[in-house]
């Protein structure tokens, strides 16, 4: 499933993919400007692997609000991720997968989280790379108390009928595709 939905991914082209990505971020602002205030941070994340790329939207957007924005860094591997404030021109380093990251030891508790997807279904489940870090760190959130709203970010062509989770899976909050916004069944019966 996952081999599935990343050639799927891969195979959107880039003048398609721009654009996609700019739907993607307006239904995406739309969401968040619906959202309850919480002031704080939102994490986004470091577009990777044809993943959706919002992040410089998601500065300029969060950057009129006083709003403060944080990227999700791995330490180690079966950890939760730790989010590190960000800003365009931040000092960067590579984290355990060689992805860019903030440098420093700062971290801070996003109150919404854009989750890249690989894959999705109608529950709100989600597939990414296997590491199960967005689990785990959902999981924390909860744990620890902390509020915090999850937003998967993805296209609409790596829906897939079921994910098949498994009892550690956490289901996205919200789902934002290019094709627009929804509340996976999973949440609207909470």
């Amino acid at each position: 499933m996952r081999r599935s939905a990343l050639a799927r991914r891969e195979a959107i082209a880039p003048e398609v993919r721009r654009r996609w990505d700019d739907l993607i971020w307006r239904a995406v602002a739309g969401l968040l400007e619906s959202l309850p205030e919480e002031g704080g941070w939102v994490g986004g994340f470091w577009a990777v692997r044809t993943e959706p790329d919002v992040l410089a939207s998601l500065w300029g957007w969060a950057e009129g609000r006083g709003i403060g924005v944080a990227l999700p860094v791995a330490l180690r591997k079966a950890a939760p991720l730790v989010f590190r404030p960000w800003s365009p021109g931040s000092p960067m380093t590579r984290d355990l997968f060689g992805l860019p990251v903030p440098a420093g030891e700062e971290h801070v508790w996003p109150v919404v989280l854009l989750v890249p997807l690989v894959a999705f279904d109608a529950a709100g489940y989600r597939i990414g790379y296997g590491g199960g870090f967005y689990d785990r760190t959902l999981a924390a959130y909860r744990a620890a108390g902390r509020p915090v709203t999850a937003i998967g970010v993805g296209y609409e062509c790596t829906r897939v009928p079921d994910t098949h989770p498994e009892a550690h899976d956490v289901p996205m909050d919200w789902i934002v595709t290019e094709a627009g916004v929804f509340q996976p069944a999973a949440r609207k019966r909470e």
